[in-house]
């Protein structure tokens, strides 16, 4: 049976101000890999953005989109399926956007202003996909875990810059709230790429975002990257972090 592999969770240097690769060198590192195809999830305004914030809101949107639009019109020589998605954050929980497209964005200014609730309903109108990345993930910049079952699609369980405890915390959790999962490499180096990395395995190749969304919505038809021993029961229950749920708003 043929497998076909995809990355949901990667930042480009255009649009990332963490990430040391261009577009263009994904690409061909993701090719090289075997992957079938690559969702680019730059950080967004809120988040660790390389895009200048002064900038008027549809100049920002034309530079955020940039790393997308590169990797894109790169993938097309090569066969490597390339799509949009975005990685926005509120006060240290982050979310992978898919399916609000760069003409949503350039119509909806007041996103930046969005809390959680009015962005998971205007995902669900738009028909698209929000999933909590690495939700238990412990870092000095943090200083709290917040976890929103109730306005996500479904959680990040496999990160491959995530500790293997914190995913398996977040298997526990999405099994508890019975949410979906995916699984992605947050790559932000090309040089890490390797026929082993993370993404999501399908059976079938993906012709567009929304069979991507359609299978992640439906929690069938794909397999996570690198779960071997990350979809375990976790070893305690505790968190370094203090941990906040927020089962409604």
């Amino acid at each position: 049976m043929n497998i076909y592999r995809y990355e949901t969770h990667l930042h480009t240097k255009e649009a990332s101000a963490c990430s040391v690769s261009s577009a263009v060198e994904l690409v061909h590192a993701y090719h090289h890999a075997g992957y079938a195809g690559i969702i680019i999830t730059d950080h967004f305004y809120h988040g660790n953005t390389a895009v200048d914030r002064r900038l008027p809101w549809k100049e920002w949107v034309q530079r955020f989109c940039l790393g997308f639009e590169t990797a894109e019109q790169e993938g097309k020589k090569f066969g490597l399926s390339v799509f949009f998605g975005w990685e926005i954050n509120f006060s240290g929980d982050e979310y992978l956007i898919y399916g609000l497209d760069k003409a949503w964005l350039l119509s909806h200014p007041q996103v930046i202003k969005y809390d959680h609730q009015t962005l998971f309903s205007e995902v669900n109108e738009a028909g698209g996909l929000m999933v909590q990345a690495h939700p238990f993930r412990e870092r000095y910049y943090l200083s709290a875990i917040h976890l929103h079952p109730a306005v996500v699609h479904a959680v990040e369980v496999v990160n491959a810059e995530n500790d293997e405890e914190f995913d398996r915390k977040a298997f526990a959790y999405a099994k508890r709230y019975g949410l979906s999962m995916t699984g992605g490499s947050d790559l932000h180096d090309a040089d890490k790429i390797s026929n082993t990395s993370y993404g999501m395995d399908f059976s079938y190749p993906l012709s567009s975002l929304q069979a991507f969304i359609g299978a992640v919505k439906g929690g069938k038809g794909y397999s996570l990257v690198g779960s071997e021993t990350r979809l375990m029961d976790p070893k305690s229950e505790k968190s370094g972090l203090p941990v906040h749920l927020h089962p409604a708003n």
